[in-house]
């Protein structure tokens, strides 16, 4: 992502050399982590660039104040979850068909085949419908990657419970992808 705006603005009005090198490693190391999982939540890459930017905004005003953080990466998530919770609570809702009647028509990427673009879709529908504790632990740890003790620390739960969380929230979705396919998950096999 491009914020050169934004980092010369904090290149000028930065201080601190610790806070300083803290917020500009956590940059490199989360922003491409952070904007999916924002644009996850959101589904507007618009919106969640301005997120992404106001998150790592207030992680600096946070840092800049000496305030102690145990975990960067945890609050920096935090921060964002928060400011798109906030998003949908100011946030009209506006239905398909009202987007189609207004122009909008989803980007297809012809490089995926059909079949493959509706089982992922579907995948991914079926987690988003996932009771909220459930799909953000398994979307974290199942395609974010991340381990568990950051999970917890995000959460503010301790790792049993996000363990189970994670086991509760696949067995979920597996059942529900497979009442959706009327296939039973795992049974695959290729013969290639």
């Amino acid at each position: 992502m491009d914020y050169a705006f934004f980092f010369v603005f904090f290149a000028v009005t930065m201080g601190d050399k610790a806070s300083e090198q803290i917020f500009f490693s956590l940059y490199e190391s989360q922003s491409d982590a952070l904007f999916r999982f924002v644009f996850f939540r959101v589904s507007d890459r618009e919106a969640a660039k301005d997120i992404v930017q106001e998150a790592f905004l207030k992680m600096w005003e946070t840092l800049s104040s000496g305030r102690d953080i145990k975990n960067n990466r945890a609050f920096l998530f935090r921060i964002a979850s928060n400011l798109v919770i906030d998003r949908y609570r100011k946030a009209k809702e506006y239905s398909l068909d009202s987007l189609a009647e207004q122009g909008f028509d989803a980007p297809d990427d012809p490089g995926i085949p059909i079949e493959a673009k509706i089982d992922t879709d579907q995948a991914l529908e079926i987690l988003q419908s996932l009771p909220d504790k459930f799909h953000e632990a398994v979307w974290l740890r199942m395609v974010e990657e991340w381990s568990v003790q950051d999970i917890a620390a995000l959460l503010d739960e301790t790792q049993n419970a996000v363990s189970v969380r994670i086991h509760r929230g696949l067995k979920l979705w597996r059942k529900r992808l497979s009442e959706a396919t009327g296939k039973k998950p795992g049974l695959e096999t290729s013969s290639d």
